[in-house]
């Protein structure tokens, strides 16, 4: 793994080729950590290139905006078969799709979190469950999108989280409890007996937290605490995060994509749970 200022993660599978990205996917993520990418080879159907940046330089140097980060990136200046951006936020909403109407989206959304930013309301159709989910990322994301992907709508991270839930409980009958973590917030799902009964984030301010919302939900639902855990985002093996979800639980498991592409050998050297929605969105469609 290279380790520099400029690219603080950097995994690249020798097959990587610049000049052939017609044949490959972009998967991108703004979150508040950073600008994350992930290139999938479509003539290998395999992974070959994750690279993170974070908004602080690792010296401690000045903090950077998204638009710093993508227009200094080689590989985000090139043109791909297809893009796809995510956007972790907290502030989300669930609309069945047999209610749902597209001119009220913003009703929608403002009924839950008052008025919205200035870009606006965006919608994502689901089928796991079959809802729309609408969200409003934060401006300066939304800025640094427009100016290199204007054609592209963003997802909202709850749409590969739970692509991947789906894919996931699709075998068994038994409960399905997912935690999934961001810098300053995390999603709690659950699905029993392959239906979803619980989606919701919530806002974190220590390592502590999620545990506690987590094991709130599942007080109010009557299920027990030994039930299997699968936990994915920003959460370190035996961090702080992860050691109080165990001292409620005996059974946390880092998810693993369930998706029909490979990795190349590159990857070995992170932990996929970490960046899961990344490796998903692709199978979404």
């Amino acid at each position: 793994m290279a380790t520099s200022q400029l690219y603080p993660l950097e995994l690249i599978d020798e097959t990587l080729d610049i000049n052939a990205t017609d044949n490959y996917y972009l998967t991108l993520e703004l979150s508040k950590e950073g600008v994350s990418l992930a290139v999938l080879d479509l003539l290998r159907g395999k992974y070959v290139m994750l690279r993170h940046y974070s908004l602080g330089e690792p010296s401690g140097g000045p903090v950077r905006t998204y638009t710093e980060i993508i227009d200094s990136d080689d590989f985000l200046r090139k043109r791909y078969k297809k893009v796809f951006i995510i956007i972790p936020s907290l502030n989300a909403t669930l609309v069945p799709s047999p209610v749902y109407e597209p001119g009220l989206r913003e009703d929608y959304f403002n009924f839950n979190f008052g008025s919205t930013e200035e870009n606006g309301v965006f919608s994502n159709s689901l089928s796991f469950p079959d809802a729309v989910v609408l969200f409003s990322p934060r401006k300066e994301v939304m800025e640094s999108i427009s100016k290199r992907w204007p054609d592209v709508s963003p997802w909202h991270h709850t749409k590969p989280l739970l692509s991947h839930v789906s894919a996931a409980c699709r075998s068994t009958d038994d409960c399905y409890i997912h935690l999934h973590c961001e810098k300053d917030f995390v999603t709690v799902i659950i699905a029993e007996k392959r239906n979803l009964t619980f989606c919701n984030s919530f806002a974190v301010s220590s390592p502590q937290d999620g545990a506690y919302f987590l094991f709130s939900v599942l007080d109010r639902k009557g299920i027990r605490h030994d039930e299997t855990i699968h936990v994915s985002g920003n959460v370190e093996p035996y961090g702080e995060s992860h050691i109080a979800l165990l001292s409620f639980a005996p059974g946390v498991k880092f998810a693993s994509p369930v998706i029909r592409n490979s990795f190349s050998y590159v990857m070995n050297e992170v932990h996929l749970h970490r960046w899961l929605n990344l490796f998903t969105a692709a199978s979404c469609e």
